[in-house]
């Protein structure tokens, strides 16, 4: 992929008077002028971050921007000032801080990847002064964490979740896509370490990488069962290679018999045949062999799975018993007799309000009031209710009352009418009805 231009990176490139101010030196003192160093500023911090991220780079030196901002022959003399704003706001950090950041030991393992020296540039000098090494590398923080991500997405995909280990070399080459070389994905490594999403671990002269398992919080360390899983994994993947290659090797002494038969060699024939049949023989305790391993697999995460079902049988009981630990059946039944006096009590409470045990009229004997009630009914007359008589004729104020009796009068002809039809309709339907004589 060719790398951009700067005139396709920043549209003001072509303007010299913008750009003789901007590759100008900044001030000793930003209060002379604060809106042009804020400016300037932010114009090569932006610049200084496309450009790295327009060449797919997570990562520059010093000396490296003073290439790519070469205009007429002449570099930017600010750069120092810059670097060293982006510094103090977390927008890049030193390489070799970004690696002592991370409990990584495995990074001093064969390629000497990073400069882990003794630094001359301390992290206060290089901000406390506008010196800067030229050969310093840095690391664009937001590019490494977005990387890193597409790394752990990658891996993912690619491992078996309930084996989440592979080796490095392995996992290098599932994210060329990503990480272009292998310093790249060893920052992404880095990152994801500091995230607690993975692991990394020397064994026996292979790096080893231990993914977070989605269940858990961070990357656990890896243990003797990760070391034993992929011992096996590897040995599954030498004998699927060795298993591959004996198919094919059986193919071809098949096809040799099959020559050597049209050519009349028949002791060749035979020959190729029985190599056949060896090679057949030891494709098959190859896949016996796969079998077994895969049968191991497969209990070892039977049993992961069966530990994780007795932590969580175990973390119930402790629940339980600590909800529990004030309950006993004593205190139950002491609780519940309780309750039955109580509700005793209550109802003795009621009845004594409701007044059944209260004599509200006294000593006076009930047959003197039923006596006296019966006098007052023989005492009281029986009045008959007076009907006033029904008006004849037109209320008064009601001149249409003829108009309206007419109406009545026609309305009720019409359902006289009306009934006589249907009743010479029953009667016809009656005698249609009669069996005939």
């Amino acid at each position: 992929m060719s790398e951009p231009t700067m005139e396709e990176i920043c549209p003001d490139w072509g303007d010299d008077e913008r750009m003789a101010f901007l590759f100008s030196a900044f001030k000793l003192n930003r209060e002379v002028n604060c809106s042009d160093w804020d400016s300037k500023l932010g114009f090569w911090t932006e610049l200084v971050l496309e450009a790295a991220g327009r060449r797919g780079r997570v990562g520059f030196t010093p000396r490296e921007l003073g290439v790519w901002f070469q205009r007429k022959g002449s570099a930017p003399l600010g750069l120092g000032t810059v670097l060293q704003d982006m510094a103090r706001r977390g927008l890049i950090q030193k390489e070799s801080s970004f690696a002592a950041s991370v409990d990584a030991g495995w990074l001093a393992w064969g390629v000497g990847l990073f400069l882990i020296k003794p630094l001359k540039w301390t992290l206060s000098s290089f901000l406390g002064n506008n010196t800067v090494s030229p050969d310093e590398s840095f690391v664009i923080v937001d590019r490494i964490k977005e990387k890193a991500a597409d790394v752990l997405k990658l891996c993912r995909n690619f491992l078996d979740k309930s084996h989440p280990v592979a080796a490095f070399t392995t996992l290098q080459q599932v994210c060329q896509s990503v990480c272009e070389d292998e310093k790249t994905f060893c920052l992404c490594l880095l990152q994801l370490q500091k995230e607690k999403k993975v692991t990394v671990a020397e064994l026996e002269g292979d790096k080893i990488v231990k993914f977070i398992h989605p269940a858990n919080s961070k990357a656990l360390a890896v243990t003797e069962v990760d070391v034993g899983v992929y011992h096996l994994v590897n040995c599954e993947k030498m004998l699927s290679q060795k298993a591959e290659a004996l198919s094919q090797e059986a193919e071809r002494h098949k096809e040799d018999a099959r020559k050597h038969l049209r050519t009349g060699k028949k002791n060749l024939a035979l020959k190729s045949l029985k190599m056949r049949k060896r090679a057949d023989k030891q494709l098959e305790d190859i896949h016996a062999k796969l079998d077994t391993i895969q049968t191991i697999l497969d209990r070892i995460h039977s049993s992961q799975t069966d530990v994780k079902v007795v932590e969580a049988y175990q973390a119930g009981l402790g629940a339980l018993r600590q909800s529990m630990k004030d309950v006993n059946v004593e205190k139950v039944e002491n609780l519940m007799d309780q309750i039955e006096q109580f509700c005793e009590t209550q109802d003795d409470i009621s009845r004594t309000l409701a007044g059944e045990n209260i004599d509200a009229i006294g000593d006076v004997d009930t047959s003197e009031l039923e006596a006296e009630l019966n006098a007052l009914l023989e005492k009281t007359p029986e009045k008959t209710p007076v009907i006033p008589d029904v008006p004849v004729g037109p209320p008064s104020g009601s001149p249409s009352y003829d108009l309206l009796d007419a109406e009545l009068e026609a309305e009720l002809s019409k359902l006289t009418l009306s009934d006589k039809g249907r009743t010479v309709e029953t009667r016809k339907a009656a005698v249609s009805l009669e069996p005939a004589q």
